[in-house]
């Protein structure tokens, strides 16, 4: 009898745990553990930037690539941008579980073109339909997708003359890639993010860029989602 009853009783905190587990909204990624208002911050963004648009209107459906991303560089003569683009990569490429992104030799292999050069190369040589967006923008990318919301090409510049700090040329060749992953719009939210609407310099990922990036590369975001999908899969504990 007392064994049996210490069997319930085990059984018993086993559940209340679980329960306080749940009740608390806290989700395990690897080592890391976030509650439930963290969750919600994360959410909440991901929703501004993967469901909004920086030149139209927002966009009921997740936009994403569901093939690797093979990058070209018409001229790739300036060494520090490389190794930043170098850089830029593997750190995307480790959040991802799904695209990948590498550069190729030629552009008849790539389906995404990085220009570092002048807005009006860029427009005659590679984005005709960018031409009335370069003028106020030094960084632009612009992506193509099917009726299946999937990207499936795509380009971008930065304009190495009119911007002529080498920080803020690295900032915008993190962003406008970044932001070519289906992730597209701007943000007044968090200063110092590399969605951040407001001119930055930044050279690096915050966490919830970072928590952003894993999200919309994962397995368990798929191209053509609303956010009612995506809620589903979050309640599920199924973040990334």
């Amino acid at each position: 009898m007392q064994k049996n009853s210490m069997k319930r009783y085990y059984h018993l905190i086993i559940q209340i745990i679980s329960l306080l587990f749940l009740l608390d909204g806290c989700y395990d990624k690897g080592n890391l553990v976030y509650d439930g208002s963290q969750i919600n911050t994360i959410l909440s963004y991901y929703y501004e930037v993967a469901f909004g648009s920086e030149f139209t209107e927002d966009y009921s459906y997740i936009r994403k690539w569901n093939d690797d991303v093979k990058i070209f560089l018409p001229d790739n003569s300036f060494d520090e941008l490389n190794n930043e683009l170098n850089k830029i990569i593997n750190e995307i490429n480790a959040l991802s579980s799904t695209t990948k992104l590498y550069i190729v030799e030629s552009q008849k292999e790539s389906n995404f073109i990085i220009y570092l050069g002048d807005k009006d190369t860029y427009v005659q040589k590679y984005e005709s339909q960018a031409r009335t967006y370069v003028e106020d923008n030094w960084g632009l990318f612009w992506i193509y997708w099917n009726d299946n919301y999937e990207i499936y090409s795509g380009s971008m510049y930065v304009d190495i003359y009119r911007t002529d700090d080498i920080e803020c040329q690295k900032h915008l060749l993190r962003e406008e890639l970044t932001q070519s992953l289906g992730l597209m719009n701007d943000s007044n939210k968090y200063p110092k993010s590399i969605f951040y609407d407001r001119w930055e310099c930044t050279t690096e990922f915050l966490e919830i860029d970072e928590q952003l990036i894993r999200i919309h590369l994962s397995t368990n975001i798929k191209s053509g989602m609303t956010k009612n999908n995506v809620t589903k899969i979050i309640s599920h504990g199924k973040i990334y």
